[in-house]
């Protein structure tokens, strides 16, 4: 097979993992939302932000790390990765386990003076054991990215989505609606058994395909590990704290707006818990292309071929402006529809509207992120990310007792495009791409206002859609007429190009 249908196939099949497990943390969701209220989402949201930094030092990198050191290895012909897969599991041994052993040991503290809720310790402490897995399933991940064996963690991630699925309907199904504690306690336990699951299955998978592989003896491995691994773990620490910062500020500074602590938990909860997982749904397939370029570039860089690092680079752009632009304008057309089917809240619907013309400077970032760090530009990159979070946190500080939630939108705005605008003069530096950025950009933009149009034509409705799969036909209807517009206005800027193009070529024959 070769590489350009291993990369399509192994993106589609990562596309269609991730969609489906995407629809069921959505389906997850929505049940929680539903069995706990929005203060209830709110708090297990804190709980989940500060757990989120303490899995960020428990990995510290060591999963991007794997995948381009694995796909270095290949590149150069070097086979034999046994040396370097002992030392991830050694690096990811020492920082998962001390990462376990903070957030057990200092739960209370982190629970009732950094977050400010006594009802957080105990979910903390039970979600501090999972943080050893998580590391060691890090490793897992990097490893089969980089051998482009996306099959198995596909198989991992659905089946412990599933799982956890599962288990939150069992859960929650037998807890008090109104005990919030409980509820956060159950989701907790969810977590943990979850992730257990994935480690047990992924290091299954990872036993069976390394028994028959050659070892490899290199003596030298732990420090490419630590020096590829270390820069991603700073810029994770710090914009993970600050991040965190960030999310435990934004009820807080909401109260000074006027609002009542329950209230700013539960604007909170909505925002963070039920708008910006469907803003990022559709990301799904983005996401799992990007994490495949890493590799790709690394290969590339390693054998010196810039100009396929050239080609990478402008059509990924051009994929990722264009699904951003369509992204866009589904979310804006289908915001209070999708907050009223999914959590039956109208003002989800608002928050979805308010983060959609983001969306496609959040995804050509993305994009743009994941090339940087597929040409080993981790320290630049994480000085970027460590001045967007710095930023973020004080426009949290000074815009939200000013204007709310918009305040945040804002933020939200300013910050993508400063970090996106960055990364893109970074990755120009170091690859000379070209991208006619008038001709990526314009027939999306016609494609997406022609298919708007077309359906308030078609679907004369009056108030909110209840029906998922009258909800469903339209998606599928704007879909099917945003590409079929998208293919008639590019062949057209395309053709105007080329003969732009021939007439300045017989100019300068004429002039010669």
């Amino acid at each position: 097979m070769s590489d350009k249908k291993r990369f399509f196939k192994n993106g589609i099949l990562l596309t269609l993992v991730a969609l489906s497990m995407r629809g069921v943390g959505l389906f997850a969701s929505s049940f929680v939302s539903g069995a706990v209220g929005a203060q209830g989402v709110g708090l297990y949201t804190l709980i989940m932000t500060l757990y989120g930094f303490a899995l960020t030092f428990a990995t510290s990198g060591i999963s991007l790390a794997m995948t381009n050191l694995v796909a270095a290895a290949i590149g150069k012909g070097e086979r034999a990765v046994g040396s370097v897969l002992r030392a991830g599991i050694l690096y990811a041994l020492f920082f998962g386990g001390a990462a376990t052993a903070v957030l057990f040991l200092f739960a209370p503290f982190f629970g009732t003076y950094f977050l400010g809720d006594a009802r957080t310790v105990l979910p903390i402490r039970i979600l501090s054991l999972s943080l050893l897995p998580e590391a060691l399933l890090s490793v897992c991940v990097g490893y089969f990215v980089g051998i482009r064996r996306v099959a198995n963690n596909a198989a991992m991630q659905v089946g412990s989505q599933l799982f956890r699925l599962l288990l939150t309907v069992v859960l929650l199904s037998r807890t008090n609606a109104e005990n919030v504690a409980a509820a956060c306690i159950a989701l907790a336990v969810t977590a943990v058994l979850s992730d257990l699951f994935a480690f047990s299955f992924a290091w299954l998978q990872f036993f069976l395909s390394r028994r028959k592989k050659e070892k490899g003896s290199g003596k030298e491995s732990f420090l490419p590990v630590c020096r590829m691994a270390l820069p991603l773990a700073v810029s994770a620490y710090l914009r993970s704290a600050l991040l965190t910062a960030e999310h435990i500020l934004i009820p807080k500074r909401l109260r000074l707006f006027g609002q009542s602590a329950e209230d700013s938990l539960a604007s909170y909860g909505v925002l963070h818990g039920m708008a910006l997982p469907l803003v990022l749904f559709p990301m799904a397939p983005l996401t799992s292309f990007a994490s495949l370029l890493v590799p790709e570039f690394a290969e590339a860089k390693a054998k010196g071929d810039e100009a396929r690092m050239e080609r990478m680079c402008k059509r990924t752009f051009c994929a990722a402006l264009r699904y951003g632009i369509a992204t866009a304008a589904l979310l804006l057309l289908f915001s209070e529809e999708l907050g009223h089917l999914v959590y039956h809240s109208t003002e989800a619907g608002r928050y979805i509207a308010m983060l959609a013309p983001v969306v496609p400077i959040m995804y050509l970032d993305h994009a743009t992120d994941q090339m940087l760090k597929g040409i080993g530009e981790q320290v630049a990159s994480m000085w970027i990310n460590i001045t967007d979070s710095l930023l973020s946190v004080l426009l949290v500080w000074f815009l939200l007792p000013v204007l709310g939630v918009w305040g945040y939108a804002v933020m939200i705005i300013v910050m993508e495009l400063y970090n996106f605008l960055l990364s893109l003069c970074r990755l120009r530096r170091s690859i000379r791409f070209r991208v006619p950025l008038l001709a990526s950009a314009l027939p999306p933009m016609l494609s997406a206002a022609l298919s708007v149009f077309a359906q308030h034509r078609l679907f004369l409705m009056n108030g909110t859609v209840t029906t998922l799969p009258w909800m469903l036909a339209k998606i599928l209807f704007f879909i099917c007429s945003f590409i079929a517009c998208t293919v008639v206005f590019s062949s057209f800027s395309e053709g105007v190009f080329r003969i732009g193009k021939r007439k300045n070529e017989r100019k300068h024959r004429f002039l010669a």
